[in-house]
Parts: C-alpha cells; structure tokens; sequence
C-alpha cells in the first residue's frame, strides 16, 4: 500500500547524539509493545509507529516514511477493503473515525483474512493522536464460542421434560425458565423471568434451601407444597443443584408435578390404617380365642395349665385350647398352620371352631376320651375344598380324670415333653397320622400314657425350637429340656421364662414365626 505524497512539514527537531539515543530508546520501546500503534502530531501526520502495527496491518515501510496524514492513512486502508466492500455503514465507520479527532474513539472490524482487530483512536495534550491496533481474534472466537454454548444450554433447557428454573444464587431472581415451567405455574410468556417472585409460589423456608445450595455436597431433593399464578397449590418434588449461567452462579432447579402420587400416597396410607386397625382387631379377637391359664380341679385331681400364644405378625396361625367335658375329661388343643398372616389366622379360627363344635356334640364325650375320632372329623373338614392347600400341625390330647391316663394324637406335630415327678423327660413320640387338611379319610391312632401327680406336658410350637439367632442358629430342643426341668409344679407363669428365653436367643430379631405354648401339670390327687 502507498500513501500519496504530501508537502513535507518542517518540524524542528534537537539534534545531537543524546536526541538519536532517545529516539532509538523510544522505538525499541514500541517495537516490544503488543499492540500496533500509530502516533500522530498536532497536524495529524504520522510521526511514529512500531513494527506491531506494520505487522497488522500489512504495511511495508515506504509507505509510511512519508507521514501521511490521518485521514489519507484511514482512507488509504478503506480504499483496500479493510472495511468491507463499499457501503453506507461503511463511510459511516470512516467518518466516524475521521472526524471529531478531538474525542476518544473505538472501532472494530474484521479483516478478509477473518482476523479481528479493535481500533482505539485517542486525542494526545498537544493535539495530536495515537492509534491502537490490537488483535482480539482469539477474543472474539472465544466469545462466540461461549455465546453458542449459552444458546445451546437455554435450548436444551427450554426443550427438557421437566419445569425447570435458573436461581440467580447471589441474588435469588430467576433468570431463565422454560416452557414446562411457565405451564405448571401458570405463568404467562409475556412475563420475563426476572419478574417473578419465588417467593410467592413456594414457603420462604423452601426458597431459602434452594439458595442454600452448595457447591460440592450431595445434594438432597425434596418436597414442596407449590402455589400456581391462580393461587392453587400442587405438591413439587424440588430437585436444585449448582450451575453456571452466562458466567455467574446459578443454581438450575427441576419441579416435578407429584400431586397424583401424594394424593396416591394419602390415599394407600389411609388404607394402609384401615387395614391395621382391622388386623388389630383381628388379634385382639385371636387372642381372646385363647383361654386363660387356670389352677384348678377335675375328678381328684388338682392341676395346673399355663398358655402362651404370640403371633409373628398381627395375626398369626398357633392355636391354643383347652376346655372341660363332663366331670371327667380335660381337653388340651395346640395347633400350628402351615403359613404366617391373615389366611393362616383364618385356618387357624376355621380350626379353633371345629374343635369347638364337636366338642358341643352329644357324643363329644366319646370322640374326645380316644381323640382319634375328634381328629378324624376335623382332618375331613379341612381337607374339602382345600384350594389354598394350607394344613395344621395339631396335638390333641385328652385328660382322663377317672383314669388318671392322658390320650393324645400327635398330628405332624412336634412331639410333647413329659417330666416325670422324678425330674426324667419323656417324649411322646408316637405319631397319630399327617398334619390335617392334606388329605380326606386318612386314618388317626391314639397314644396312651399314664400321669401321676407331679407330671407335667409341655407342648410347644416349632417357632419356639426353630427360633434363630444372629448366626442362623436354632434355639433347639435342649433348652426347652432345660427349662421343664426348672420348672416346679404350681409355679406362677413359667412360659414366660420359656419365652424370655427364646427373645434373648433372637438378639432383638424380628420373630420369624408365631409362638404357641400349653403346660399341663396334675399338682395334687385327693382321695374321693
């Protein structure tokens, strides 16, 4: 590029070896500064430059030797398209820069090579001007390139499934929503962000914890009861975390419509308290099937029965019993069911009932003093119509006062433990036949065994020797011996121990099944 040639202006200048070292100084300078720069005298010729700005502007040396001025040096680069191609934005930017010298002036412009250079223009004490190229390229690219992050970072907010609001954290104003949050709220699209108060849709006390919000801890969504424009209130579940947002902290936080789930939630809680309430009554009836412990005397015999019955859950299949028939006949009833909850508890009362029954019949007499034929009646009953395929464990026995002899049918059941007077355990061992309700007509055998005053029959449930402990092992049979032989005639609630016992076994566990226990103790024989 070449300047036109202007009358050379006389400018006095001090001559001498100290004048040239300045000079030298100065340059050397302006060739080590960054920027290009151009400085003008009152007159507004060139008088100096640096190497920066021959540099940036593709300016060979000869072309600037003469000093051209102000204005034939910004036309000069006009004239080559340094503006653009030939237009009215364009001689408005060069008459921008060329007139009012007298102002602080700054232009930008990018160059058919794509490089984008910012042009400073200032006005010097003494009238003249320096101009400041400097290249601001990588500036500008990085600009863009964070401009076109943040669009696509409001597009694929305004296009997520979810509500979805940016929090100013220093402040707490709203500086962006999308579209699924304007429509939970209620807000119209005519309304800016920074308008909305969040506070009047949410308790302050829930808008504080979003602010709250800190950077590097685990962040805890949770539940708000949220209000829309037309002041109805919905549940939220609020989920915020921390977030950059056009270069300033913001905390991005997802509302998510729960209502139908909540009022799912009250809905199944309330059935949920129906259902205890009538599962409690269901105990509470279950447990008043089952008789008190008694002391007292049949035929010339005194004695003793203490009950336990603890069900696992609610409602549980164990059953105990015992009544009285005639003048003579003690009947002693301890069952288990095959499974645990409420259609155990129903087998288990459909069971209780028929012993009862039978037990209201005229021949009771006859079918309880060899238990068999109660069994055998029972099992029938039970296994008609069986489609759940649940099945009790049952041992029935009865007490013959006249005789002195206990008769007894050991359905499935785990075999009783009998202590002599003596201090021996004896099991009664003999099995009557399978659980009931497995098969119709299957035939029951009695067992026989004599009891002097001083014996006691204890029979229990399998959750009492199949009770775990921590390490899965079984509370077994052997404490049980243990504990029989402990135990003395007359004495006051001794299954209580018994239980205790097992509890401590389990180390605060929950029971895995129902507890069912029923000791019978002849404590006295009187001459008739």
């Amino acid at each position: 590029m070449q300047f036109e040639s202007e009358k050379p202006v006389d400018c006095p200048r001090p001559e001498g070896p100290p004048t040239i070292e300045r000079h030298a100084m100065l340059q050397a300078m302006l060739d080590h500064v960054v920027q290009g720069i151009a400085m003008f005298d009152a007159d507004h010729r060139l008088v100096a430059w640096n190497a920066r700005l021959q540099e940036l502007l593709n300016l060979p040396e000869v072309s600037l030797s003469d000093g051209p001025s102000f204005e034939r040096f910004i036309n000069a680069m006009a004239e080559r398209g340094d503006f653009g191609p030939p237009s009215a934005s364009t001689e408005a930017a060069i008459r921008t820069l060329i007139t009012g010298l007298e102002r602080p002036c700054v232009d930008e412009r990018m160059l058919a090579d794509g490089r984008v250079l910012e042009c400073r223009r200032d006005p010097l004490p003494d009238g003249g001007l320096i101009l400041t190229y400097t290249d601001v390229s990588e500036q500008r690219h990085s600009d863009f390139l964070v401009k076109d992050s943040e669009r696509q970072v409001r597009t694929i907010l305004d296009k997520a499934p979810v509500a979805l609001a940016v929090i100013s954290q220093e402040d707490g104003q709203l500086k962006h929503i999308n579209a699924r949050f304007r429509r939970l709220f209620g807000i119209p699209d005519q309304i800016h962000p920074e308008a909305i108060d969040l506070a009047e849709h949410m308790a302050t006390s829930d808008r504080d914890r979003i602010l709250d919000t800190q950077s590097g801890t685990r962040m805890v969504d949770f539940e708000s009861e949220v209000r829309r424009v037309d002041g109805t209130e919905f549940w939220a579940l609020v989920a915020p975390v921390r977030f950059v947002f056009e270069w300033a902290p913001a905390i991005l936080t997802g509302f998510y419509d729960i209502n139908d789930r909540k009022r799912a939630e009250a809905s199944l809680r309330e059935e949920l308290e129906r259902r205890q309430i009538e599962l409690t009554e269901a105990r509470t009836l279950q447990l008043e099937l089952t008789p008190d412990s008694v002391r007292s005397t049949i035929g010339n015999h005194s004695y003793s029965i203490d009950v336990v019955l603890e069900p696992a859950r609610e409602v549980g299949g164990d059953l105990v019993d015992h009544f009285q028939i005639d003048e003579s006949l003690l009947v002693l009833a301890l069952g288990d069911v095959s499974h645990k909850g409420a259609g155990a508890a129903l087998f288990m009362a459909r069971t209780h009932s028929l012993i009862r029954s039978i037990a209201a019949r005229p021949d009771a007499a006859d079918l309880f003093r060899e238990p068999a034929g109660a069994v055998c009646l029972i099992n029938t009953a039970l296994s008609k119509n069986n489609a759940t395929s649940m099945f009790v464990t049952l041992l029935l026995a009865t007490f013959d006062a006249e005789t002195g002899r206990l008769a007894y049918v050991r359905a499935g059941h785990v075999p009783p433990f009998l202590r002599r007077r003596n201090g021996t355990i004896e099991r009664l061992s003999i099995l009557g036949g399978p659980p009931l309700g497995v098969v119709e007509d299957v035939p029951y055998k009695s067992g026989f065994v004599d009891l002097q005053r001083g014996d006691q029959l204890l029979t229990v449930t399998d959750g009492i020797t199949e009770a775990m402990d921590l390490a899965g092992n079984q509370f077994g049979e052997t404490p049980v011996e243990e504990f029989l032989s402990g135990v003395r005639p007359g004495d006051e609630a001794p299954l209580a121990r018994l239980i205790a016992a097992v509890r401590s076994h389990e180390a605060g566990q929950p029971a895995s099944d129902d507890i069912a226990g029923i000791l019978f103790a002849i404590t006295g024989r009187h001459s008739t």
